[in-house]
């Protein structure tokens, strides 16, 4: 959800060729899956993805906040949210979720029930701008 600059060209020509599309870490290193600032074990020695997702992009923070409001307003978690938002689109043929527990397996699964109502998808996408190009991306 905080960087989907791939929608504009490329998953487009993926879904017009019915190509298969699996997004790598969907939940963005976890910061789709908690609020926006929460230390977690894995943030707290993940080098990488702060490389790949930035650490500190304000931009990305409105997204997560507003995931955040609609999840709570669902009735679900943050990554329910998220992976429902991913799975909702035609060409998402399996997205690769890392997991660090059974629990978060069970959570990622069960994003499979949910079925988001084209006002949802809209107001989780509403907040996103597109991000301007780095060599990390």
């Amino acid at each position: 959800m905080i960087y989907r600059e791939e929608e504009r060209e490329i998953l487009p020509l993926c879904q017009d060729r019915n190509m298969a599309v699996v997004p790598w870490s969907p939940l963005a290193g976890g910061r789709c899956a908690h609020p926006w600032g929460t230390v977690t074990a894995r943030n707290q020695v993940d080098d990488v993805s702060p490389l790949v997702w930035g650490a500190t992009d304000t931009q990305d923070k409105v997204v997560i906040d507003n995931l955040e409001k609609v999840a709570r307003e669902h009735g679900c978690t943050m990554a329910q949210e998220s992976l429902a938002w991913m799975l909702s689109k035609p060409y998402i043929t399996a997205p690769i979720v890392g997991t660090t527990s059974v629990r978060h397996v069970e959570e990622a699964v069960s994003a499979l029930d949910i079925h988001l109502a084209e006002d949802e998808i809209q107001a989780l996408e509403a907040p996103y701008r597109p991000h301007r190009k780095t060599e990390a991306y």
